[in-house]
Parts: C-alpha cells; sequence; structure tokens
C-alpha cells in the first residue's frame, strides 16, 4: 500500500509547479529578452539546417559528375574520345564545384590526361593545383600527383624538377608507395649522373621491396652502378 502523505507535504508546493511557475514569471517580466534569444536560437538552427542541406546536395552533385566520368572509362576504355569527354566532365566539376574533393580531384584526372597527350607543363600545372588543394590526405592521392608531376619533369629531361617532386611525394609517408618512391629518387640520381646517391636509395628500396621480381631488378641496377 503507498504511504499516505502527510498535511504538511500536500501544503508544501509541488517542485515541478514551482520550477514552472517561476519560470512563467521570469517570460512574463522578460518578454522581449525571451522572443530576441529565442528568435536567435530559432535563426541558427535554421542556418545550420540549410547549411548541411546544401553542402549534402553540392557534394552530391559532385559525386555524380565524378562517377560519370569513371563510367565513361568503365564502358569505353580510356579511348581518345572518352577522355577528351572526361576532360569536359572534369573541367566542369573545377568551375562548379571547386570546394567539393570531386572538384579537387577533378585536377589530378586532368593532369593525367594532358600528361598523356603530351603536355606536360599543362600537367603540371594541374598537378600543382591538386597538390595545393588537397591538404592533408589520407588517401595516397597527393602522393601519386606529386610521383606524376616528377614524371612529367623527367618527360621534359627536368631531373633537378623531377628530384624535387620525388622527394616531396617520399615525405608523404604513404605505406605500400615507399619503395616506388625510393625507385623515382634513386632514378632521378642516376639521371644527374650522382651515381653514389642513386645507389643509396636503389640499396633502401631493395631492403622496402617484398615483390621478388622487382627485388631481382633493383639486384641488377645495384651490381650495374656498383
Amino acid at each position: 500500500m503507498a504511504a499516505r502523505m502527510s498535511k504538511k507535504e500536500l501544503k508544501s508546493p509541488d517542485a515541478f509547479q514551482s520550477t514552472f511557475e517561476r519560470l512563467g514569471d521570469y517570460v512574463a517580466e522578460n518578454k522581449t529578452r525571451v522572443t530576441v534569444v529565442g528568435t536567435a536560437l530559432l535563426c541558427a538552427i535554421l542556418i545550420a539546417a540549410g547549411i548541411y542541406f546544401y553542402w549534402s546536395h553540392y557534394s552530391n552533385s559532385a559525386l555524380k559528375l565524378y562517377a560519370k566520368a569513371q563510367g565513361n572509362i568503365i564502358a569505353g576504355g580510356e579511348t581518345k574520345e572518352v577522355l577528351e569527354e572526361n576532360a569536359r566532365i572534369f573541367d566542369q566539376l573545377i568551375k562548379k564545384y571547386p570546394h567539393s574533393w570531386s572538384g579537387r580531384l577533378a585536377y589530378y584526372h586532368l593532369g593525367n590526361i594532358e600528361y598523356n597527350n603530351g603536355e606536360y607543363d599543362l600537367a603540371i600545372s594541374c598537378y600543382e593545383k591538386f597538390v595545393r588543394k588537397a591538404g592533408s590526405d589520407k588517401t595516397g592521392v597527393k602522393f601519386l600527383a606529386l610521383s606524376s608531376m616528377g614524371y612529367a619533369y623527367e618527360a621534359k629531361k627536368d631531373f633537378d624538377g623531377a628530384l624535387k617532386c620525388f622527394e616531396k611525394a617520399q615525405k608523404e609517408g604513404k605505406t605500400g608507395f615507399e619503395t616506388l618512391g625510393l625507385q623515382n629518387i634513386a632514378r632521378a640520381y642516376e639521371e644527374l649522373d650522382n651515381k653514389e646517391k642513386a645507389l643509396e636509395y636503389y640499396k633502401k628500396a631493395l631492403e622496402k621491396t617484398t615483390d621478388p621480381s622487382a627485388g631481382i631488378s633493383l639486384k641488377r641496377k645495384i651490381a650495374t652502378l656498383s
């Protein structure tokens, strides 16, 4: 059986009711202040919701356009016609969605297209723009962009420029790319006729590689330079 409340307890104001009444009194006495604060809070919520939905739509639209370019390659391969169409798509991504990851990534893909077309200066420009906009990168694309920039400098016979790019790429420290990065640096030193540094980096690459065929190739290269 529930305990019977005393007369004193029955006469005492309920805690919730008392708090509610005090809140009501405060609102009544401070209508203007409460209205301003409430309006500001509502506006903040609406703005935050608007930003969220806008950014979601913005990012999804960019991603759909990016997926279209990837679908073109899957369906038609990397033919001249497909690459030309994709170049237009990537250019559109850059112009319409510059703040999305897809828009930034478009610079990297444009760089690859220009490189394959033999337009090495344009390729370097695209790679540089991607690297500037990429910020911190956990995907490894920044390493690939810097390495590709180095290949473009190599194609131009600018081995100093290539070496700088390969060294920057190696500082990204992406697991799985160490051997490739070390080989790139070694090759650049070899082209610069610095056999001592070339040997140093080929040996480092050999220590890192887990690919038997790559190991054989590196051992031959080391033997030749030695």
